[in-house]
């Protein structure tokens, strides 16, 4: 009686239709010799037909999917990291609520600007760079070396309109001089006031033109009197009740600024 191990089945050859001795005991050798002799066609037939029954299942690994976040050769795998959640853009945006409507001040004696125009003595010629010996400073920030306000009295000369004046020292540039013109008979301390609110709007207005942040600014004021001095730091009361509010509107123009001084140049 011959050998179970050497037994074998007789199968027709899909391929010839010749009869093939198929052994007993299946091995994969056996199974995928067997399979050499099929068409591509039946092979694919037969792929189907293992996938469909379950018996084809295919090797999920991890390193074939996601090489970058999982390396068996540095040991642990990290765990894929989710992405977050895309919040969806609604179709109209939602409405503002509208501001409270702020009345206007009555415009008085204490409210009306005594400016009635100013003149730029010497102005710095057209793209004037500044010295080359100066660090340009970061962006975003003002320059390290404070901007200089340089404050003068009133002038009244006889029969002419009523002047000031502040010298602007941007570091880097040349100084430039403006003139303050005044209609009326204004008094030296709303003069002062006038004159050091325009210049400090003028440093501010140069700060967002070179979009560097007033918080970054360093600020020094020269100014003759030394009372104004004492008024604008709240070392002494206003003298004139009617200039309560310009010297409100000076203090909340200082307080833009990163650090500011006031220097005191003569009596008042």
């Amino acid at each position: 009686m011959p050998n179970s191990a050497s037994s074998a089945r007789v199968l027709p050859s899909p391929k010839t239709g010749c009869a093939i001795a198929m052994p007993e005991t299946n091995t994969v050798e056996t199974i995928v010799d067997l399979i050499r002799t099929l068409t591509p066609a039946q092979r694919r037939v037969l792929a189907r037909r293992l996938r469909v029954s379950g018996l084809l299942q295919l090797d999920d690994l991890a390193t074939d999917r996601r090489r970058m976040v999982v390396a068996p050769a540095l040991g642990v795998a990290r765990p894929p990291v989710a992405s977050p959640q895309r919040t969806p853009m609604p179709t109209d945006p939602p409405a503002r609520p509208r501001a409270p409507l702020r009345m206007a001040a009555p415009r008085d004696a204490a409210n009306q600007p005594a400016v009635s125009g100013h003149v730029v003595l010497g102005p710095p010629a057209p793209g004037a760079a500044p010295a080359p010996h100066i660090v340009a400073p970061l962006p975003g920030q003002a320059p390290e070396t404070p901007i200089v306000i340089t404050l003068r009295g009133l002038v009244t000369p006889t029969g002419e309109m009523a002047s000031a004046e502040y010298t602007l020292q941007w570091p880097g540039y040349a100084p430039q001089a403006v003139q303050m013109r005044f209609g009326g008979q204004p008094t030296p301390d709303q003069v002062l006031y006038d004159t050091l609110e325009k210049a400090l709007r003028a440093v501010l207005a140069r700060l967002r033109d070179g979009d560097a942040d007033p918080a970054t600014a360093r600020l020094e004021v020269y100014c003759p009197s030394d009372r104004f001095i004492d008024e604008v730091i709240d070392e002494a009361p206003v003298a004139d009740a009617r200039l309560q509010t310009r010297h409100d509107r000076v203090a909340a123009l200082l307080d833009t600024f990163g650090d500011w001084r006031l220097v005191r140049t003569g009596e008042g």
